[in-house]
């Protein structure tokens, strides 16, 4: 065999193995972005209270690549046996109409809130909600900390379908790891989208009952704050989907810590369909939330002393035996 041949042979047989590895490789189910992602949901974190946080979000929603709502905001909060604490400032954008708040949460039996958009100072008192706050809490003690049985980890494994291939897991030097998965409609499960057409008519057979507008609304739009965005109708400027509705595509990031606790989470959600006249429509929705300043967050104090503060009373305004 001349040398050009062993050359050839050689070649040939390097790009054969090459070509079965690629081969191989490609056809193993590659899971551990999906395993990743299972166990923080799987994480315990009962034994890691958390006592104080700074908690930052954002939300939007596009239509036809016209931005229809954005919201973003941050939230501090601070609680112990005998303290509970929060402060939080947030902006909301309408259809361009802009509108921005705080709150301020104290251990009285009342909120302060502060309407920044007009200058605006209210109270709010006889709140009686403690009771409520307490139920909450425990039942959120009684679900924390609970690991998923082995039933529910089949009903996900099941859900998710041959999806848990598309799960990535990335991780940092710091012990870290972002976890993310990004499908398009074809490649969501025929679980998920059995359910989701389900839901589909389902909505489609709700909206044929009209609903009468809430008394609450009404009842907010008394302040400036409300005022005017009843105007806008959210749920007009959002276009109808009648037919062929489907969600084009699904986006979640998930990064947390060397413990499997959250610290921040990004979601997107393009869903397409044609409205009543047959024209294609689009609406996306995406959302991020972080969380920081673990056991070392301190809400801010509201000071009404020489302030024009309006007191409003949750008792009579919710009607309230």
């Amino acid at each position: 065999m001349n040398k050009k041949s062993k050359v050839l042979t050689i070649g040939a047989a390097v790009a054969a193995v090459s070509l079965f590895t690629v081969t191989a490789l490609a056809s193993t189910p590659n899971t551990a972005g999906y395993e990743a992602f299972k166990e923080v949901l799987k994480a315990n974190h009962s034994a890691a209270p958390i006592d104080s946080a700074t908690l930052n979000g954002s939300f939007a929603i596009t239509a036809d690549g016209e931005s229809i709502l954005t919201a973003n905001g941050t939230t501090k909060v601070r609680g112990t046996d005998d303290m509970h604490r929060v402060s939080s400032d947030f902006d909301i954008t309408l259809a361009g109409v802009q509108r921005s708040a705080s709150v301020y949460a104290g251990d009285e039996n009342s909120i302060y809130i502060v309407d920044r958009t007009n200058d605006l100072h209210y109270q709010v008192i006889n709140l009686d909600d403690k009771n409520d706050d307490a139920e909450r809490e425990r039942e959120w003690e009684r679900g924390n900390g609970q690991p998923m049985t082995q039933a529910e980890e089949a009903l996900l494994d099941y859900m998710v379908g041959d999806l848990k291939n598309e799960f990535s897991v990335t991780h940092h030097a710091d012990g870290s790891k972002t976890i993310a998965v990004d499908v398009s409609k074809e490649e969501i499960p025929l679980p998920l989208r059995l359910l989701m057409d389900a839901a589909s008519a389902e909505d489609r057979s709700e909206e044929q009952v009209p609903e009468p507008e809430a008394a609450e609304w009404e009842r907010l739009k008394q302040f400036p704050f409300f005022q005017g965005l009843d105007e806008l109708n959210l749920e007009e400027r959002l276009p109808e989907l009648k037919d062929d509705v489907a969600i084009e595509r699904v986006y979640l990031q998930l990064t947390v810590d060397r413990n499997n606790a959250l610290q921040r989470v990004e979601g997107e959600l393009e869903v397409a369909g044609k409205d009543e006249a047959g024209v294609s429509r689009r609406v996306e929705i995406q959302g991020a939330g972080e969380v920081g300043a673990l056991n070392a967050t301190t809400p801010e104090i509201y000071d009404p002393s020489e302030r024009n503060v309006e007191q409003i009373d949750a008792a009579a305004f919710d009607d309230r035996n």
